[in-house]
């Protein structure tokens, strides 16, 4: 895109970015992320976790991976 020199204002002169007419999901694996994050901030209140949990977590991932 070609800066717009004609114009008195720097922020107009610069080109704007393209936006997908849509946010949202692009396939299907990106719509069941997006649902299941959405279950996750609809399930009610947060429970206090330690640290000692994401230790064990991250344990559990990398013996999977």
């Amino acid at each position: 895109m070609p800066f717009k020199l004609h114009v008195r204002d720097l922020a107009e002169m610069l080109p704007m970015p393209d936006v997908p007419e849509q946010y949202g999901a692009r396939n299907d694996e990106e719509q069941h992320i997006l649902q299941l994050v959405q279950d996750g901030l609809q399930s009610g209140a947060t429970i206090p976790v330690d640290d000692a949990f994401f230790a064990r977590l991250q344990v559990r991932i990398a013996q999977k991976a």
